[in-house]
């Protein structure tokens, strides 16, 4: 990861913020990064309440992780970098009027924690040509549009799940997926994963609500199609529900889920219930240090775990990595644009072989996630966290 370096002042315009925000109503484009105090400043949306905040807790503590490295380091383009934090409440509504809010006070937006919300807050990213890079690995960002999407793309992790479980000798696959649009998106690339396979078969499908208390009727559909191994696409309580009624039901078969229940808070929400194994697909911030690339990506990761549990006196999970990638990244299209926000849009496309802890970025005008399958590897949740098992190309 570049260490950001002193640049001359940017020769953007400098407004208030109320005359910023004025000339966004009037125009449509988007404001410098630096406001009259030469300060550059990102807006971070993440869910602190809320479903989303086993999530969002640990993106506000990455984020602020990445602002305080970076300052360390003499800043963005020779200029102290400040977040502007906002809690969305896991709610699209929240996440755009507290975006608005931010509007011509930030140069770019990091968040919201989750897929809803960031599809809330595109349209008002695009019309006022600002950065968005959506923490959710389940947004699909538009080429050349102004969102970006963190992580490894659903259809990726799935992939990378099949995979190994056919290398395990499973075939058989039943799915419960929730009816949200993560869960909506993960039975979609699931269910195309499975396909895609030689040998690979859909042992029953089923859905649930998010606000469902209990799921024992799609379980027991499911098993009348003997799997012999399940995916549960659900975040947070939804996925706890799924793991009571399995027992319940008496499905005993390995299970997966999403990365976005790779957080402690969630196991130990589920400790009482943990599938033997539950499987994650997961990226390079949660492998073994003999898997990293290189010495540099190694101290890299060793650095940013230390920091991190000094702070906070625990390992960092999945929220954290997202965001504090997302904000060097941000960070260095910014040094890169001299501060101009819209002109970031085109150096953060251009950034290739960046590392950072969740794997080693490479954008363009078509691919604004920047990661693929190859930073895809498998661990195991249990009730002392996670432990890395393979799948690593």
């Amino acid at each position: 990861m570049g260490v950001m370096t002193a640049m001359q002042a940017p020769t953007a315009r400098r407004l208030g913020p109320l005359g910023v925000a004025a000339a966004l109503a009037l125009s449509g484009c988007s404001s410098p990064a630096a406001a009259d105090d030469g300060v550059y400043r990102i807006g971070l949306i993440t869910s602190q309440t809320g479903p989303g905040s086993q999530l969002g807790i640990g993106e506000l503590r990455g984020a602020e992780l990445a602002v305080k490295q970076i300052n360390a380091a003499g800043g963005v383009d020779g200029h102290e970098l400040e977040l502007i934090t906002a809690d969305d409440q896991s709610n699209p509504s929240q996440a755009v009027l507290q975006a608005r809010k931010m509007l011509g006070r930030v140069g770019a937006f990091v968040g919201p924690s989750t897929s809803g919300p960031c599809k809330a807050i595109g349209p008002l990213a695009e019309s006022a040509e600002v950065i968005d890079y959506c923490l959710s690995p389940g947004l699909k960002p538009e080429p050349g549009g102004w969102q970006w999407s963190a992580s490894v793309a659903t259809h990726d992790l799935t992939s990378r799940l099949i995979d190994y479980w056919k290398d395990q000798g499973i075939t058989r696959i039943g799915l419960l997926t929730q009816t949200d649009s993560s869960g909506a998106e993960g039975a979609v690339s699931a269910k195309e994963a499975i396909a895609e396979t030689d040998g690979m078969v859909l042992a029953g499908e089923a859905t649930f609500s998010p606000d469902a208390v209990s799921v024992t009727a799609q379980l027991q559909q499911i098993a009348k199609h003997r799997p012999q191994a399940l995916v549960v696409w659900a975040t947070g309580a939804g996925a706890g529900v799924a793991f009571k009624g399995m027992g319940q039901v008496g499905l005993d078969v390995p299970v997966a889920t999403t990365d976005g229940n790779l957080t402690y808070a969630f196991v130990e929400r589920v400790e009482d219930f943990l599938p033997d194994p539950l499987l994650i697909p997961a990226t390079r911030d949660f492998w073994d240090p003999e898997e990293y690339p290189n010495d540099e990506v190694r101290a890299l990761e060793a650095s940013y775990r230390d920091e991190y549990a000094a702070a906070h006196g625990e390992q960092p999970d999945f929220g954290p990595g997202v965001a504090y990638d997302a904000v060097y990244l941000v960070a260095e299209a910014l040094e890169r644009a001299e501060g101009d926000s819209a002109d970031a849009r085109a150096e953060l496309e251009k950034i290739r072989d960046f590392d950072g802890v969740v794997g080693t970025y490479n954008f363009s005008v078509e691919d604004h996630r920047g990661l693929s399958e190859k930073d895809v590897a498998i661990v195991q949740a249990t009730k002392d966290g996670f432990e890395f098992i393979g799948g690593v190309e």
